[in-house]
């Protein structure tokens, strides 16, 4: 199973035609306004989460993975316990 930094430089590098470093900045990269709200419906149906309004401080890719991590965590502190 790839990691979430892994599977996101792969998302970007397919949309944008090269591969960023963690460290760039998602603007540098080439997402705008328009591109947030894109990646903000692929990030929800491939990482099965709901994304908030704290999508918008993420600033860089490591920023988005870690933000994707902290929502997968409430998400599953969230479910009911079995058993």
């Amino acid at each position: 199973m790839e990691s979430i930094e892994e599977q996101l430089l792969k998302n970007f590098t397919d949309k944008f035609g090269s591969r960023p470093m963690l460290s760039d900045g998602l603007a540098y990269i080439g997402v705008d306004s328009i591109g947030m709200a894109e990646l903000t419906i692929e990030i929800e149906s491939q990482f099965d989460i709901r994304v908030d309004d704290n999508i918008v401080h993420t600033e860089t890719v490591q920023d988005l993975a870690d933000y994707i991590r902290e929502r997968q965590d409430a998400a599953r502190q969230a479910r009911p316990k079995k058993g």
